[in-house]
């Protein structure tokens, strides 16, 4: 434990650290975002927009420092952590124009289809992107569900299907990871369907463009895990979200 501790304490400490920063502005946002009548009734609760922030920003901060720690274990076991987490030109190149791209596809169906098939979708599109959302976005989804999606659950996934189909074999097969990437980022936007119930309803249409979407870009990040290291995810899932952004405030 100890040293786990000395090797890994400055990564976990930046895991935490963005946790609170990013939660707290997760907290912020997800309470505007909410339909004015559910907003209404969280408040009435006794519950203030400070305190939602600072529970949201706990709530992050353990998921990065715990889920980071375990999913750190897991990672090594299944060959997918890089001791070195620096940055190379090819790579740190092939993040940025994916970064781009995966940028314009988060932004661009919504305004060129989807608005077509929901109302919400196009509503959402009228008021432009707070700060709080914009943080929120970069370091709660770039940097935690990193940490909750790949780190841990695509390390998991991948450790489980190891011991089941692959005993006998010293090392990960690249088959496992790619089944675990698949399960993983299925499992990613699965998770987004709660909150695209509240704010969008759930028809075929939305259900399809939650999995195209969040599914899409779930394997994306998680070949990018698997092939260069978690950084790149993490560089890759931020500057999407910078870049639809960008997008939204100038042209939607």
């Amino acid at each position: 434990m100890k040293a786990f501790v000395k090797n890994y304490w400055r990564v976990l400490l930046f895991f935490t650290v963005v946790g609170l920063i990013g939660g707290f502005f997760t907290g912020f946002y997800a309470l505007d975002s909410y339909p004015e009548e559910i907003r209404q009734e969280i408040l009435s609760q006794g519950l203030t927009e400070g305190l939602l922030a600072a529970i949201s920003a706990v709530q992050s901060a353990g998921y990065g420092l715990i889920l980071g720690a375990i999913g750190i274990v897991l990672a090594k076991k299944v060959g997918l952590w890089r001791e070195v987490l620096s940055f190379e030109k090819k790579p740190l190149l092939l993040t940025a124009v994916w970064a781009i791209v995966g940028g314009m596809c988060l932004i661009l169906p919504d305004l060129l289809f989807f608005n077509h098939y929901s109302e919400a979708i196009k509503n959402s599109y009228n008021v432009k992107p707070t700060v709080d959302y914009i943080l929120a976005a970069v370091l709660y989804g770039g940097v935690i569900e990193e940490v909750m999606l790949r780190l841990f659950m695509m390390s998991l996934i991948a450790f489980v299907l190891h011991k089941l189909f692959e005993r006998d074999e010293a090392e990960t097969s690249v088959a496992v990871l790619v089944a675990a990437n698949v399960i993983a980022a299925l499992l990613f936007a699965v998770g987004h369907l709660p909150a695209t119930d509240a704010f969008m309803g759930l028809t075929p249409m939305i259900v399809f463009r939650c999995f195209l979407i969040n599914g899409g870009f779930g394997l994306l990040f998680g070949w990018l895990y698997r092939r260069y290291g978690l950084q790149y995810a993490m560089l890759a899932h931020g500057g999407c979200h910078i870049v639809s952004k960008l997008i939204w405030i100038l042209f939607a």
